[in-house]
């Protein structure tokens, strides 16, 4: 069994945009079948947008083939096959657990690809087109995604704005489950940091000057409470955090107003916008933690040179799991000869067993049982010294 039948093509974050747009798997149930129709023995397909790669393991089926179904599928032009990687053996394999550690993504470490992997898998499973080979390399790859990202703390040093954010309030209050949150501003970045803070299990209230605007968005996040504009400030003081993120070109949150509905309450402002929304005087009252957007980016830039930091832990790791990953497959060339050695040694057991049992009389249920397990385990050790020995000529 050659480790060059597993093989890689595919296009990832390097190759243009609009190339990549073109051969976005949409149903990766739909291709699996044509992959398999061509007589690949095991197939998995990893689309997302950065990557659309196919996974694939045969004696028998060429790269070249592959690509020419890449090509055909979606209907590109021969020129676009300069675009197409193609790599094989330990290589995809290496390949695979990089990406599974976020080493191939835009940013070191994100935790969607992991999710993602582990559904390129599900998928293959589900239409049959994974066996025993890729089954073992993702669940491996996604394994050691998990590993590598707990193991060095690489998921908690975040780089999105919104997504830091939280963290910041969540080094105030240490469990913000439960807790009031008022968000200002329903663009992208005032949605993720609702979506962050529903994730934690805070109550996220939100307003806007177009009422219309809020309830809209309450039909994409029906956790979200929508309330009048007019009580904004009401809702502020009442809250334990506060996130604002418009593009408004003055304060949404004016020291004057606020200061004459606040209430003395542990309140964590975090303000995201640029120009500000809430007036820096705010900070300044007691009870009140006010953090600004060159907090969070100094954050953000420390977290991105202690990811980049890590990848050579990471790396080790992926090279160990490669080694790891390589014996088990050497074992595969073995396993009819380790299987007629358990088998020949259970043979052997069963009738010396019956040999001795016919010699002997008066022998009580309770005593043949004991020589059996007796039988057994000398024939167990002795079967387990061969296929010791076996895997270990095998590597």
């Amino acid at each position: 069994m050659d480790i060059n039948n597993i093989k890689m093509v595919g296009v990832d974050k390097d190759t243009p945009l609009e190339l990549r747009e073109k051969v976005s798997f949409k149903d990766i149930g739909e291709a699996l079948i044509k992959l398999k129709e061509l007589g690949l023995e095991e197939v998995v397909i990893l689309s997302t947008c950065h990557r659309s790669e196919i996974y694939f393991y045969s004696q028998k089926i060429s790269t070249d083939e592959v690509k020419d179904f890449f090509i055909n599928y979606f209907g590109l032009k021969e020129d676009f096959i300069k675009y197409l990687r193609q790599i094989y053996g330990l290589d995809a394999v290496e390949h695979i657990f990089r990406v599974a550690c976020g080493l191939e993504s835009m940013v070191v470490g994100e935790d969607q690809i992991l999710s993602q992997v582990r559904e390129a898998i599900d998928t293959a499973q589900t239409f049959n087109s994974s066996g025993k080979i890729f089954f073992k390399l993702f669940r491996d790859a996604v394994t050691l995604g998990k590993k590598a990202r707990t193991d060095t703390g690489i998921k908690d040093l975040a780089l999105s704005i919104s997504y830091i954010a939280v963290k910041f309030v969540q080094e105030v209050f240490e469990d913000i489950k439960g807790k009031k949150a008022f968000v200002i501003g329903l663009g992208e970045m005032g949605q993720n940091a609702m979506k962050n803070l529903i994730d934690k299990g805070a109550d996220v209230f939100v307003t806007n000057r177009t009422f219309s605007k809020a309830i809209q968005l309450k039909e994409q996040i029906p956790e979200i409470h929508v309330v009048p504009y007019e009580q904004k400030y009401l809702y502020i003081a009442s809250s334990d955090i506060v996130i604002s993120a418009t593009n408004a070109p003055h304060y949404t949150i004016s020291y004057e107003k606020f200061k004459e509905v606040y209430n003395g309450r542990k309140i964590c402002m975090v303000d995201i916008a640029l120009p500000r929304d809430i007036d820096p005087r705010i900070g300044q009252i007691e009870g009140v933690s006010l953090y600004t957007i060159d907090d969070l980016k100094k954050t953000a830039e420390e977290n991105k040179k202690e990811r980049l930091s890590l990848i050579p832990v990471i790396e080790k790791m992926v090279k160990e799991e490669v080694n790891k990953f390589e014996k088990w497959y050497k074992t595969l060339e073995i396993e009819p000869y380790i299987k007629e050695v358990s088998r020949y040694a259970n043979e052997v057991c069963n009738t010396e067993f019956q040999r001795i049992v016919n010699k002997l009389t008066d022998v009580s249920e309770k005593d043949k049982e004991n020589i059996k397990i007796a039988l057994k385990r000398v024939a167990n050790k002795m079967a387990n010294k061969m296929i010791a020995y076996l895997k270990e000529n095998a590597y």
